[in-house]
């Protein structure tokens, strides 16, 4: 079976893994060699660094999601029914992940002197999120005035970021079904 899959893959696989389950710091190349059952001149021929890794764990992290999402709103109509449907995507990976958390965020948090490569992945993902509110806020009212726009699309943004927060702060997924309700109310007004 390991031999089926390639050497990046199971690097991949195992970094992603503990990564999420221990954190970026208590991870340590030697425990990844290990557990992907891989050489360390493997490991290093496919990353140079640690740094590396990290970033490639971000990229995977971030193209799953986008995939993720798009999967789990394609039956939803554009607009009210997507934005809301976001905030049960958003509760269904934290149950998913037993209230871990955000991958993006966990990482910003273990290093607040994260390298400019790593955090340009996680602003790029943030951004990609606030995009997709925005897309489904113009299908509820086009034109929408800019300023409008990006003001509503911060804040449902940021109500859903708090949300995760305290969903895995307390164990629970109330903040999403309490931030899903706020949001369903503010539409109504647009």
């Amino acid at each position: 079976m390991k031999d089926q899959v390639g050497v990046k893959e199971r690097i991949m696989t195992t970094a992603c893994r503990l990564f999420y389950e221990q954190g970026y710091q208590a991870t340590g190349i030697n425990q990844i060699i290990e557990e992907a059952q891989i050489a360390k001149s493997s490991l290093y021929q496919h990353f140079a660094s640690k740094e590396l890794l990290l970033n490639e764990y971000l990229l995977t992290h971030r193209t799953q999601w986008q995939a993720d999402i798009a999967d789990f709103t394609s039956n939803f109509a554009d607009g009210k029914e997507k934005l809301l449907a976001f905030f049960d995507f958003r509760k269904q990976r934290v149950e998913k992940q037993n209230f871990k958390g955000c991958t993006f965020s966990r990482v910003v948090y273990e290093l607040p002197n994260l390298n400019e490569s790593s955090a340009e992945i996680i602003r790029a993902h943030k951004n990609g999120t606030k995009a997709f509110i925005i897309d489904q806020l113009k299908a509820i009212k086009n034109p929408y005035p800019a300023v409008a726009l990006n003001e509503m699309a911060s804040m449902i943004f940021n109500l859903s970021e708090g949300a995760v927060l305290n969903s895995t702060l307390f164990n629970t997924s109330q903040p999403l079904e309490d931030s899903k309700k706020m949001v369903a109310q503010i539409l109504k007004t647009i």
